[in-house]
């Protein structure tokens, strides 16, 4: 009988509330699912609800048992609640995740089950952002920074990055966003917008964490009431991460974004590490990382 493996995502794709990476996520984990004979069902839950969504399915007696777990925790918290549930009761792979609980939970999972991790390196993201920044300028200034839920590791890791490649003639403000949509975005700008107006500071580059809440940030900027400050973000240029085929490379080649960061889809990596290890027993790596690339390939400087 052929291997199952539930992956679980962040979002509620039945709103309408999924960025384009995660429905990335979910095409790439199907299809290689497919090619490789593992039945993959694909579930998403928003960050508050992911444990709710995976106990029911757990519990879920006319189901087929699965033999893995993939997800995408949205926080540390959630991410050491799901460690303790699945302990010894299926494989578990987590993507874009790291804490000390991780070490210490692969120390006693056993060698019945696979268990890892596999992320994109969101501090060289934060890195390359930083880099395309100072690229657009050159004599310093002034930028903000539109972040992911700030109990992401992987929003606190890009910030990180982001401030330590900047220049030190580079101010830069940021923001935290709920979530990772474009209407997170929106909220996220106004939010900040709301104390900076009284300030004179000129803006001339929005950076953000994926391409939707760049977007957002985009799209909040050109309703701005004060003329002079919609004019100055209208001018501004504008950074996100994802580059994914159907968005975010589309908005930089039309010029609604000036760079992105291509961040691969890794479930599929996920599919095949699991698919390797039933197959030949060879254990799947503790920590693993995707290559991230700018996009286009110029704008880091």
């Amino acid at each position: 009988m052929a291997k199952s493996v539930f992956v679980l995502l962040i979002g509620n794709k039945e709103r309408g509330e999924t960025n384009d990476y995660q429905l990335l996520q979910e095409e790439t984990a199907l299809a290689e699912g497919q090619r490789l004979g593992v039945d993959v069902e694909v579930a998403f839950a928003p960050g508050f609800d992911q444990l709710r969504v995976l106990r029911k399915r757990l519990l879920d007696a006319p189901s087929r048992p699965f033999d893995a777990v993939i997800t995408e925790p949205a926080s540390v918290a959630t991410m050491d609640l799901i460690l303790r549930d699945l302990k010894g009761k299926t494989g578990l792979m987590l993507l874009n995740a790291w804490g000390p609980s991780v070490e210490e939970y692969a120390s006693t999972w056993g060698s019945e089950h696979p268990f890892g991790t596999l992320s994109t390196d969101h501090w060289k993201i934060g890195d390359l952002q930083g880099r395309q920044i100072s690229a657009l300028l050159p004599n310093g200034g002034y930028a903000l920074c539109v972040t992911g839920p700030q109990r992401s590791s992987a929003a606190q890791q890009r910030l990180a990055g982001a401030r330590s490649s900047l220049r030190a003639n580079i101010n830069l403000f940021d923001t935290e966003a709920g979530q990772w949509t474009e209407a997170d975005g929106i909220g996220a700008f106004n939010a900040w917008y709301g104390v900076f107006k009284a300030r004179a500071e000129v803006i001339d580059v929005v950076a953000a964490h994926n391409d939707e809440l760049a977007m957002g940030a985009r799209n909040a900027g050109k309703a701005i009431a004060n003329p002079a400050h919609r004019d100055m973000f209208a001018k501004a240029r504008y950074l996100g991460v994802d580059a994914s085929p159907r968005y975010g490379r589309k908005l930089v080649d039309s010029g609604s974004l000036t760079a992105s960061i291509t961040t691969p889809a890794n479930t599929g990596m996920a599919i095949a590490q699991f698919d390797t290890f039933w197959r030949n027993r060879r254990p799947v790596p503790l920590r693993a990382f995707t290559e991230v690339t700018p996009y286009p390939l110029s704008s880091a400087g």
